[in-house]
């Protein structure tokens, strides 16, 4: 059934619904639902479930099957709509970016990947929490950029979903460069492993716009939205 969800996803919209093309060719996560008139759920191992309509009427059996869960990222603003509806909360849209070149410059730089014992300087610059940034690390997916005397100047990874993200430069060593160099070395470790790279950015976040299309990244078309139940 995969190789089917595939061609359909590929046909509608493959740069919007990299993420969700990933997860299916990687074969990662169960299919919740399937209909190739009504549209896709599919949950992550770590939980997150992404869904897709192919339409925007008569969704409640995808609804249903998408179930009550603590994070969801859905490529419809319909979709969206339905759950702010039933109290759930989101930031803003997201642009999916995708890049399908060549490997790209790294620069003059070291890199490598970071361990658990460096779990509370990456919590210290970046808004996480241990569990996640335990499972990015356990899994080789976060990795630094170093000086010539090895000192950490940033950090850059995947998280969970594989999507790039986590990019921090250290304030001291901010409006060189190294933001750049160190993205370029996260795409060239995912082309490595075998993968598209993809990201999600903010719309409203124009520095990370410019920096994914000065590295060659292109954007989809259709917005994806980030949901929760709202606390309390």
């Amino acid at each position: 059934m995969r190789e089917e969800i595939i061609r359909k996803i590929e046909a509608i919209d493959p740069i919007s619904h990299v993420d969700i093309l990933h997860m299916l060719k990687r074969k990662i996560g169960d299919v919740l639902f399937y209909d190739g008139e009504i549209g896709l759920a599919l949950r992550h191992p770590e939980g997150t479930v992404f869904a897709v309509p192919f339409r925007s009427e008569g969704l409640d059996s995808l609804y249903e099957a998408m179930g009550n869960e603590r994070l969801y990222c859905v490529h419809s603003a319909i979709m969206c709509t339905h759950f702010l509806e039933k109290g759930y909360d989101f930031n803003e849209p997201c642009y999916t970016f995708s890049y399908y070149g060549n490997p790209v410059d790294e620069g003059p730089y070291r890199f490598r990947l970071m361990t658990l014992d460096e779990m509370d300087l990456i919590l210290s610059h970046y808004d996480s929490n241990e569990k996640s940034i335990r499972y990015d690390i356990e899994h080789d997916n976060v990795f630094c950029i170093e000086d010539d005397e090895g000192k950490v100047m940033g950090f850059c990874g995947f998280h969970s979903e594989d999507a790039m993200g986590l990019l921090v430069i250290f304030p001291e060593y901010r409006n060189r460069g190294l933001g750049t160099f160190m993205e370029a070395h996260v795409i060239n470790e995912a082309l490595r492993r075998g993968w598209i790279p993809f990201c999600n950015v903010f719309v409203s976040n124009k520095a990370s716009i410019a920096l994914q299309k000065k590295l060659g990244l292109v954007a989809g078309d259709v917005l994806s939205y980030w949901v929760w139940p709202k606390k309390g």
